[in-house]
Formats: C-alpha cells, sequence, structure tokens
C-alpha cells in the first residue's frame, strides 16, 4: 500500500482490535443481549439462532419467536433470563380438551406466567349438553405444571342458581385438568383464581 507508513499502518490495525473487541464477550468478558428463540430444546435449553442457552426458572414456558434476555459468562456460558414483556397483558390461550370450547362469556380459557407462579382464568363449557364428572378438560403444558407428585384442587365457580355454587378443579402432576361433581353437573366453569407455584 502507498502512502501509508508502517507507524500509521500498525495504528489502524490496533484501532480495529480495539472495536472488534468493545463488540466481543471474549474479550469483554460477561455480557448480555436480546435475542429471539428458534428452537426450543427437551434439555431446558432454547437456542437463538448460533446460541444455546440454559434457561432460568424464571423462563419456565418458552415458545419459538419469543425475545428473551441472555447473558454470557467470561468462561463462554450461555443463560437465558426469561422473555421481555410484550405489550399485551403476557396472557396464552389454554389448548381445550377434545369437545371443550369456551361458551361465549367470561375471559377465555387462558394462563399467565410470572416467575414460577401461574394463573389461570377464562370459562370452559362442553360442546354440547353438561360436564361429566371426573372429565379432563385440558392437559397443562409441561413446562408449567404443578412439582411432581402434587395434586392441585381448587374449589372453581359453575353455572347454577344455588349460591355460592362451586365445582372442585384438580390439576395432576402430569397436567390434567380434571373436573369433578356428583351431582347437578355443570354446564360450564370458571377457570379464574386457580394460582400455584411450579418448581
Amino acid at each position: 500500500m502507498t502512502g501509508i507508513s508502517p507507524q500509521q499502518l500498525a495504528a489502524a490495525i490496533r484501532g480495529a482490535a480495539v472495536e472488534a473487541g468493545q463488540t466481543a464477550p471474549v474479550v469483554r468478558g460477561a455480557d448480555w443481549r436480546l435475542a429471539t428463540v428458534t428452537t426450543v430444546n427437551s434439555d431446558g435449553t432454547v437456542d437463538c439462532d448460533e446460541i444455546r442457552a440454559r434457561r432460568l426458572p424464571s423462563y419456565p414456558a418458552p415458545q419459538t419467536g419469543d425475545v428473551i434476555v441472555v447473558t454470557r459468562s467470561s468462561s463462554g456460558n450461555w443463560a437465558a433470563l426469561g422473555r421481555l414483556e410484550s405489550s399485551g397483558a403476557g396472557w396464552t390461550s389454554l389448548t381445550l380438551a377434545s369437545g371443550y370450547v369456551w361458551p361465549g362469556h367470561g375471559y377465555s380459557p387462558a394462563y399467565l406466567v410470572q416467575g414460577r407462579q401461574v394463573t389461570f382464568r377464562g370459562r370452559v363449557g362442553p360442546s354440547s349438553g353438561t360436564i361429566a364428572n371426573g372429565s379432563t378438560i385440558a392437559t397443562i403444558p409441561t413446562a408449567i405444571r404443578p412439582p411432581a407428585g402434587v395434586e392441585a384442587g381448587f374449589g372453581v365457580a359453575r353455572d347454577s342458581t344455588i349460591n355460592p355454587a362451586v365445582v372442585r378443579a384438580e390439576i395432576t402432576d402430569s397436567g390434567i385438568l380434571r373436573i369433578y361433581e356428583t351431582t347437578s353437573q355443570p354446564s360450564w366453569i370458571a377457570l379464574d383464581g386457580i394460582t400455584y407455584w411450579t418448581i
């Protein structure tokens, strides 16, 4: 290269090295950034393009497309801290078992994950008739099920002219959401207020 002295070339190389180091975690040490989840793995990790990060308990229900905060240690290990709050309320629609629907009043069935706390809301009813005793109305996603070995029972509102009118809802450790009522079967039940903590 003509017109450039060895000193100028050395200075340019040093400047480029400093600029590269300012953006490289291996040079800077610990670092964090935003990333978009491209793959959810069964081993507790998520992929964000070239990054594979282990999820923290604060990120229990990952989904492809989540915009999350990931952090990297100076040794090169990545951790997924959790998703950023979207413009919505953060409620995720609950997939119902075959034959069950939102009856068209109250909230539609959904759940909200806040750290280790899981909260449900919404109403569920059969496509026709009433909810039979012991019916499975939904299966809760694996990542937000109650702790192993625990079956959580709740009193939930139902249709009735008698007040207060409740039935028993149960979520098993395998994620089965069932309704129990031995007499006067309900035509809908409300999940509002069901709350528990994951491990």
